[in-house]
C-alpha cells in the first residue's frame, strides 16, 4: 500500500531509501502533522510514490487535507514535517503551493530531503523558489537529520550508523540547493531594495565549487519512464560533521508521536 498511517518503517527501508550515496527509483516520505502548541502528533506515517500514478507527496497531502477537513481546526497553527528521500518535483511543488494557499489555518512546513531531484531543470527550480516565498523551509539532510528520522520513524533504541561519504554527499547537495534558494533571496531583496540604475547589478552565478557539483550531475530523463525519482551524483570532498547525542530508552514511550 503506497500510504501507511501510524506505522514505523524498517531499518532496511530507512537505509535503502535515505542513504544519499544510493539512487533508488522510488520516493519514501515520512511525515507528521501536529498542532503548533502541542507535543503529540495528530497524524503521522509514511508513503511511497505509486509508479505511473501518484507521487508520495501528493498522497500525503491528500491525507492531511482529509484530516483537516474532518477535524475542525482548533489550533492557531499546524506544523508539518517531511523527511523525503528526494526533494519535490515541480508537480509536487505546485500541489504543496495549492495546499498552503487554500489552507484555512496557518501552517509551518518543513521539508528535509536526502538528495535533490533534478535541480538543473528550470521548472523544478521555480517550484522550489515558490515554496520558499511561501515560507516553506527546505533543507538537505545531514547526519543529525538522518539520526532524527531513524529515531522518530524507525526505532528510538536503534543507533544510527553513518555510511562512508554521507557528509561528503550531503554538503555537496546542500551547496547546490543553497545556491538555488540564495538566488531567490537576492530576487526578493532587489524587489524590496531596488539597486540604483548607476550601480552594476550582479547576477548570482555559481562558484567554481558549486559548478563542479552541477556539471554532469544528472543523467538525461527518459520521457517514457514513470514519475519515479531518479539518480543524482556528486564527488566533492568535505570534513565529517558531528551528530547530536544518542537517545536512551527513557524517551521511548511517546517518541513515535513527538517532534523535537
Amino acid at each position: 500500500m503506497p500510504l501507511t498511517l501510524n506505522k514505523e518503517i524498517s531499518e532496511e527501508e530507512f537505509y535503502g531509501h535515505f542513504c544519499n550515496i544510493k539512487a533508488p527509483h522510488q520516493t519514501l516520505l515520512c511525515f507528521s502533522l501536529k498542532e503548533d502548541n502541542k507535543t503529540l502528533w495528530k497524524l503521522w506515517g509514511h508513503a511511497y510514490n505509486n509508479p505511473g500514478q501518484c507521487h508520495a507527496e501528493i498522497l500525503v497531502l491528500r491525507e492531511i487535507e482529509d484530516y483537516l477537513e474532518a477535524n475542525i481546526p482548533n489550533a492557531t497553527k499546524y506544523s508539518i514535517t517531511w523527511f523525503l528521500s528526494y526533494s519535490p518535483c515541480r508537480w509536487c511543488c505546485d500541489e504543496i503551493t495549492n495546499f498552503l494557499m487554500k489552507s484555512q489555518t496557518k501552517v509551518e512546513f518543513n521539508i528535509k530531503a536526502a538528495r535533490p531531484y533534478y535541480l538543473d531543470k528550470d521548472e523544478i527550480q521555480e517550484g522550489l523558489k515558490m515554496l520558499k516565498r511561501l515560507g516553506v523551509v527546505i533543507e538537505i539532510m545531514e547526519s543529525n537529520d538522518y539520526e532524527e528520522c531513524l529515531y522518530l520513524f524507525v526505532d528510538p533504541c536503534t543507533k544510527f550508523t553513518a555510511w562512508p561519504d554521507l557528509e561528503v554527499r550531503s554538503i555537496a547537495n546542500k551547496m547546490i540547493l543553497h545556491h538555488l534558494l540564495a538566488q531567490e533571496d537576492n530576487r526578493l531583496d532587489n524587489q524590496l531594495f531596488p539597486t540604483d540604475d548607476s550601480s552594476p547589478v550582479h547576477t548570482g552565478l555559481p562558484s567554481d565549487f558549486e559548478s563542479h557539483a552541477l556539471v554532469n550531475k544528472l543523467p538525461p530523463e527518459d520521457p517514457n519512464k514513470t514519475p519515479d525519482k531518479k539518480d543524482e551524483f556528486s564527488d566533492i570532498r568535505t570534513p565529517q560533521k558531528t551528530c547530536f547525542p544518542p537517545r536512551t530508552r527513557e524517551n521511548e514511550k511517546e517518541v513515535k508521536r513527538k517532534l523535537f
